[in-house]
């Protein structure tokens, strides 16, 4: 079988279809990679095709998309930023589209996998039924569920089931128009005739297969969801068979018996210096040990901090996480995850979309308390939620126990299954 996995957006976009290819790999499966171009390195030698840098440096990593993330400004800014970005987004679908279809027609996949940002597998799937399927990360984005509603910006809620139902009406005739638009020019080269957006919106919603990546620990599947929706489970690659630690970060792993560990991951914002001393200042305060990763720009590394606080720029999560005691993050769906699967009480700064919806059920399920966004951090909020979270010896023992439940959830038969039927 040879299939092609197609994801745009940041490295929580992608880490999900790096574990689906790997489980695949494993059972003889060819596959090809099509990634934006700055996650390369992470397919290793394995067939990959890029996608241009652009979608990243304007959409993610700009001056503009980073007022959106860390929600800095008025409403009224946000707004303006956000059409820009949508503007300069038609151009890039466009060119990312039509690459899409370049290397489908080159590699004459069995199957292809792909998440909501690349649509023309959504196109394909028509004439190659159960054979493309929709990858999301996170829930309360396309099919209903009635006791939350679209996740949207600032993470959705629960508004009654009514308000909750419908508001997924909107976005779901988006995706589809957004699909039509951007793919019509190609509907009779492939299918034979114009598909127009009711039938797409009728065919994601109710006939294409969806796989929510995602622990039914955090989230069960609601019950009102029809086959071709199904929640998958988390599945992680194994990051750490290349990994070389550094004998100084061993010694000071050892050196502490309760650290925390603190990233915003592929998150950044408008002012990360400033973010960077308010978390610092704080662990110095009360002398907490603490290992924080730069990654992305959402935190920096400054030139003076003390021997208790050790700064990373990239290190792999399943091997640090299961030596900490509690995480701090942005509420990516992956980080998330990884934090409970490896027991670590933890705390949300959420930046944009799920990230708070991530928020919500770290609180519900107590293992952490309710985090402050990352637009209203400050230096008494965060001491504050950083005192509680070590603490609360029950968010530790909270953890722990769903860890033991996630641990047991990484079904790949049954996903296999899925995929096949």
């Amino acid at each position: 079988m040879k299939a092609i996995l197609f994801s745009l957006g940041s490295r929580g976009d992608i880490e999900p279809f790096l574990a689906l290819g790997e489980i695949l790999k494993e059972k003889k499966w060819e596959i090809v990679y099509v990634f934006p171009e700055q996650f390369r390195d992470l397919v290793g030698n394995d067939d990959f095709y890029s996608f241009t840098k652009e979608f990243i440096e304007v959409l993610l990593a700009s001056k503009q998309s980073k007022v959106i993330t860390s929600r800095s400004g008025s409403i009224f800014k946000r707004l303006k930023t956000l059409f820009a970005l949508a503007i300069k987004s038609i151009k890039i679908n466009k060119e990312v589209t039509l690459v899409q279809k370049t290397i489908i027609d080159k590699e004459q996949p069995d199957y292809i996998f792909y998440n909501h940002k690349c649509v023309y597998p959504i196109l394909w799937e028509f004439i190659n039924p159960n054979k493309g399927i929709l990858v999301l990360p996170f829930p309360c984005l396309l099919h209903k569920v009635d006791n939350h509603s679209i996740i949207g910006f600032g993470g959705g809620g629960n508004y009654g089931k009514f308000l909750n139902r419908l508001s997924y009406s909107f976005p779901n005739v988006v995706l589809s128009l957004v699909t039509y638009f951007t793919t019509k020019k190609y509907h009779k080269e492939l299918i034979g005739k114009t598909i127009n957006p009711l039938q797409i919106r009728e065919r994601l919603l109710n006939k294409a297969k969806s796989f929510y990546t995602i622990s039914p620990t955090l989230f069960p599947q609601p019950i009102n969801w029809k086959n071709n929706a199904n929640v998958v489970g988390y599945f992680e690659r194994n990051k750490i068979k290349n990994w070389e630690t550094d004998k100084s970060l061993d010694q000071f792993i050892k050196k502490y018996d309760k650290i925390v560990f603190i990233t915003f991951g592929s998150i950044s914002n408008t002012n990360p210096a400033q973010k960077t001393n308010t978390i610092v200042n704080a662990l110095s305060k009360h002398k907490i040990p603490a290992i924080i990763n730069t990654a992305w720009g959402g935190l920096i590394k400054p030139e003076k901090y003390p021997e208790h606080i050790y700064f990373v720029n990239t290190i792999p999560y399943d091997w640090i996480f299961p030596k900490m005691y509690a995480v701090i993050h942005h509420g990516g769906s992956g980080t998330t995850h990884l934090a409970l699967k490896y027991g670590c009480a933890s705390l949300i700064i959420p930046h944009f979309i799920d990230q708070f919806f991530w928020n919500t059920i770290i609180h519900k399920l107590k293992v952490g308390t309710m985090g402050t966004s990352i637009k209203k951090l400050n230096k008494d909020n965060f001491e504050t939620l950083l005192l509680d979270l070590l603490s609360n010896k029950n968010y530790k023992k909270n953890a722990e126990l769903i860890a033991g439940k996630m641990q047991k959830e990484n079904n790949t038969e049954r996903l296999l299954k899925l995929i096949l039927e």
